[in-house]
């Protein structure tokens, strides 16, 4: 039998609803939303049941998993209601806003025996799965640094503009790239320095944030987001011992300078291909076939440790030791 999905929230939600559909093993049961006219789409769009509160999708015993696509800091107390309530959990990113949360998830996920997972769907983004697999076929020798950006200029809307939601560059496209760097170091962060800045916009949410993180394994990650910058930064340069790798912005090829054989080389490539779709692929295995579950709570709590510690470090001005 399929498993029955509840997503909740039908802003970002939409999106998750498309590759639920699309996915074989899951069914897309039903979306929660406080607003009825997002509830009138999702029914016109789907022809799925609806609920107007969260407590009508817990209480529903024919739901099996829950997605959360809501403001990220419902994300530890809602996913918690879930899980003792008997559901499998998918949250959007970021996980939470602190590594207590983090813990706190991931404790109740062990006492209900449920599955607890992240949609850090850009794990499966061309460019990151490019710069993987140049780094693990050891065309760069030994990567010693790893630089990411994604910044630009424009004004924070909605929920995203305010702190208490856990707004801001750090909380949103932050996720994403810290959770990125954990995966290239394989390693655990040791300790973190970052700036942040409020500039610009009139929101009470960072508007910039540079993080540098050494990793236990001696890698350093260079992480920029920002809604402030008139000419953004690479989107990836990553140096090792043996070779560097460019990728300047999105819709440009890779630049790869290298040594092969004794004989120093440069190349620009294609980012290689890689679907959203294989988030939801593997959590239908999981449920399923027992498959192994691709993005585990417990590694993006790393990330959140790098996040909590970036703000400490802006704050006091000093690196943090995680």
């Amino acid at each position: 039998m399929d498993v029955r999905v509840a997503v909740v929230g039908y802003g970002m939600g939409k999106y998750h609803c498309s590759d639920i559909s699309k996915t074989t093993g899951l069914q897309l049961y039903a979306v929660c939303d406080i607003d009825p006219v997002r509830r009138k789409a999702a029914q016109d769009d789907w022809g799925v049941k609806t609920f107007a509160s969260y407590e009508e999708v817990l209480s529903d015993k024919k739901v099996d998993m829950v997605v959360l696509a809501t403001p990220h800091d419902t994300h530890a107390p809602m996913a918690i209601a879930a899980l003792e309530a008997g559901k499998h959990v998918v949250t959007e990113k970021v996980m939470c806003l602190s590594v207590a949360e983090a813990d706190a998830m991931i404790a109740a996920a062990k006492k209900a025996g449920k599955m607890l997972s992240v949609f850090q769907n850009r794990r499966w983004d061309s460019d990151y799965v490019t710069v993987k697999y140049v780094v693990e076929q050891g065309m760069l020798g030994e990567v010693f640094q790893v630089a990411s950006c994604v910044d630009g200029y424009g004004q924070p809307g909605g929920w995203r503009a305010h702190k208490k939601h856990g707004g801001g560059m750090l909380y949103d496209w932050g996720a994403h790239l810290t959770d990125q760097m954990v995966q290239l170091a394989k390693s655990d962060p040791d300790t973190v320095f970052a700036q942040i800045e409020h500039r610009v916009w009139n929101v009470d949410v960072d508007t910039f944030a540079k993080v540098m993180v050494r990793f236990k394994n001696g890698m350093v990650g260079e992480i920029e987001v920002g809604c402030i910058s008139w000419i953004p930064r690479p989107r990836w340069h990553v140096r090792g011992e043996k070779g560097a790798l460019l990728l300047e912005g999105w819709d440009d090829q890779f630049r790869l300078r290298t040594e092969v054989n004794g004989i120093k080389t440069e190349m620009r490539f294609d980012k290689l291909a890689s679907s959203w779709q294989e988030y939801y692929r593997n959590i239908s295995a999981v449920l399923n076939e027992g498959a192994e579950l691709a993005v585990k709570p417990e590694e993006v709590r790393k990330a959140i440790q790098i996040i909590e510690a970036a703000f400490r470090s802006a704050e006091t001005g000093k690196a943090v030791k995680v």
